[in-house]
């Protein structure tokens, strides 16, 4: 009977160290595997491409973390250690529990040999918010071309025109217009605006990073009508750089005109509103002899009954020179304006305009015409000339 039950006791006590070394076991398994860990936990942080070829263009792989912590965990930025590597990743949210990725295209093009390459993965997690993974193989040296083997097409890139034309540029908005761009070349091709920072300040552009062979892209530009300077024409130059070896700048021609926006007015809101009024329409000084000066004047009015705004005065000519600046007329308010014609050179009838810009809702743009005959040969004699 005793036997019995010391036989008993030890069976039931081999059962509880059984189970208690199991627990012990189990819990050393979950500590070793990626659940057993806190964190964003990588299935892996390395990856060997193994041997690439070259004609391959690029190779990507995909580096898969799951969410162990208690909270929803983003994926923040990734650097690469080299331009030739190129990272992409989850940009959602990525709840405990769920799972992330983070790509790594690794471009092969003209990057024979070997190569070890890392990507800094930075999150907002609490447990090594960064993190570290590398990727590594070698690019293979083509073989010699055979005789009958097709030559890749360098191509060039094909934009889908050169000119752009905001037509009119109302000065309250900031209109975008875009234009298509393909890669018809064999190759991955890089682009970006030639020196920016030349770029007009009312001006932005966006081109696509990169093309690959055959895919089109779009080149945004956006102007800002608010502040562009001056009314009427402008045009400025835009220089896209690339790696395509057919097309390694392109020049695009960027132009405008700029308008002023006036909202429907009612015929009593007109009624009220400021009036330019130019007593002379035309100024001729008839018959004249080139190479003096013409002095001449002009007025303005304000026949409205609000503020009236002169922007801006260009004669078509720099042979018109004019005494002015900025100006305001009030309501009934009269302004003489002197101006100045070098006629050196000025051969024949002459009709020289100058335009000017107000803030006259019915009338924004308005010309005076300074005219004059000369003689249909230049007959200016030099009075410091020496004599034949």
């Amino acid at each position: 009977m005793k036997n019995s039950i010391l036989s008993q006791i030890h069976i039931r006590t081999t059962i509880i160290a059984l189970i208690i070394l199991s627990v012990s076991i189990t819990d050393l398994i979950a500590q070793d595997t990626p659940e057993g860990r806190k964190g964003v936990v990588f299935d892996e942080r390395e990856f060997n491409f193994g041997e690439l070829k070259e004609s391959m263009k690029f190779a990507t792989h995909r580096f898969r973390f799951r969410n162990l912590t208690d909270r929803a965990v983003l994926v923040n930025k990734v650097e690469s250690s080299c331009g030739c590597t190129s990272p992409t990743w989850s940009q959602d949210s990525i709840q405990p529990g769920e799972f992330g990725f983070v790509d790594a295209r690794y471009e092969t093009t003209n990057r024979i040999g070997k190569f070890d390459k890392t990507l800094t993965v930075y999150t907002n997690s609490p447990v090594s918010p960064i993190q570290f993974l590398a990727i590594k193989g070698v690019v293979l040296k083509p073989k010699p071309i055979p005789n009958n083997f097709k030559i890749p097409n360098l191509g060039r890139l094909d934009f889908e025109r050169v000119n752009v034309s905001f037509e009119p540029l109302y000065d309250n908005e900031t209109p975008t217009k875009e234009i298509r761009v393909i890669n018809s070349s064999d190759y991955t091709s890089y682009l970006n605006v030639m020196v920016p920072h030349r770029l007009p300040k009312y001006a932005t552009v966006e081109v696509p990073k990169s093309l690959e062979p055959g895919e089109v892209g779009k080149i945004k530009i956006t102007l800002d009508g608010a502040t562009a300077p001056g009314y009427g024409y402008g045009e400025f130059e835009l220089a896209i750089q690339s790696s395509n070896r057919g097309t390694p700048m392109a020049s695009l021609r960027v132009s405008y005109q700029r308008k002023q926006f006036f909202p429907e007015m009612s015929k009593r809101q007109l009624k009220r509103a400021q009036k330019l009024e130019i007593k002379e329409g035309s100024i001729d000084f008839g018959k004249q002899r080139s190479g003096g000066f013409l002095n001449g004047s002009f007025s303005l009015k304000n026949t409205g009954k609000k503020p009236l705004i002169i922007h801006q005065m260009n004669p078509d000519c720099p042979c018109i020179q004019l005494e002015y600046n900025n100006a305001t007329l009030e309501a009934g308010e009269t302004k003489a304006l002197n101006f100045r014609f070098d006629t050196v050179t000025k051969t024949g009838k002459k009709s020289i305009g100058i335009r000017i810009v107000s803030n006259d809702p019915r009338n924004p743009e308005q010309y005076i015409w300074v005219k004059a005959d000369f003689p249909t040969k230049y007959d200016y004699e030099c009075p410091t000339c020496p004599k034949d």
